[in-house]
């Protein structure tokens, strides 16, 4: 997560079969073959903003899982606020960048709340996210269901 002038850098989800289809997102992305995590977390916020960033630190990690198909997926979250350059719309047909004011953050309707918790928790100091969002959770009709540890 990049963080520059008390703003955060959100990516506006375009593809219509996303579930997470036009809200605000973080940026992200996969780790390739012998990349270091923090490596790819420069490349990926480059490869997906424009932003140059520097000294990531790990802040938290969060497992997804979707229990209809048995997908699983665990990520990092990094937070920096070493940010050089000026976004860049890279993949329009995938996703926008923009800049949120974090004051705005908590009455913003397309930040999910469970997006909102996250970076809550990213931003305090001395905090370690570990956390979890589950799809199609047996025992429960929530359509999601976040769990901090």
């Amino acid at each position: 997560m990049a963080i520059r002038n008390g703003s955060i850098v959100l990516m506006e989800k375009k593809i219509r079969s996303y579930f997470n289809y036009q809200q605000l997102t973080p940026p992200g992305g996969g780790v390739e073959l012998h990349e270091i995590l923090e490596d790819a977390c420069i490349r990926e916020m480059d490869e997906e903003t424009g932003l140059c960033i520097e000294r990531p630190v790990l802040r938290g990690i969060v497992s997804y899982i979707n229990h209809a198909n048995q997908d699983h997926a665990v990520t990092t979250f990094f937070v920096t606020r070493h940010v050089l350059g000026e976004l860049m719309t890279k993949e329009p047909e995938k996703h926008i960048p923009h800049w949120v004011a974090l004051s705005d953050l908590k009455l913003n309707e397309r930040v999910p709340d469970y997006y909102k918790e996250c970076i809550r928790i990213l931003l305090a100091e001395q905090t370690f996210l570990n956390a979890r969002l589950e799809w199609n959770k047996p025992g429960t009709t929530d359509k999601f269901t976040w769990t901090i540890m």
